[in-house]
């Protein structure tokens, strides 16, 4: 019976291994870290992309490289020009970027967000509030 146990282990963790061999050169993961995509991203969130950016299309968020953003900028594109250029805008802002995003740029396709945003800013205003207590 030990045996058994100690093969479904070895067997688990070879596929766990042989998963993440898979999906490393495929998927990135990134935290939001600014405000212009809220309310649909916030601070803290972790969204996980996809690393080819073929077939990008209008309404996908994008991971796109920009100067000045060592870890790039996520924003929503809201239209693809005839040379494959992307317009992109953060949900919260009022105007496009001003530069067209051209494909080269596009670091990836964000097709997971975990949500850790929200419950991240209730654990802190919990222990703001808790640490901060009148005595």
């Amino acid at each position: 019976m030990r045996l058994r146990a100690m093969a479904v282990r070895v067997c688990a963790l070879a596929l766990a291994a042989a998963a993440v061999a898979w999906a490393a050169p495929r998927f990135g993961a990134t935290y939001v870290s600014g405000g212009s995509m809220e309310p649909h991203l916030v601070p803290g969130d972790l969204v996980v992309f996809r690393r080819v950016a073929q077939g990008v299309r209008e309404g996908d968020i994008v991971l796109v490289a920009r100067p000045g953003w060592p870890s790039g900028v996520l924003h929503r594109v809201i239209g693809v020009g005839l040379d494959g250029s992307l317009e992109l805008r953060g949900d919260a802002n009022p105007v496009a970027d001003r530069d067209p995003a051209p494909m080269s740029c596009v670091r990836g396709v964000a097709v997971l967000v975990v949500p850790m945003g929200r419950a991240i800013a209730a654990v802190q205003r919990l222990a703001r509030g808790w640490y901060n207590r009148p005595s």
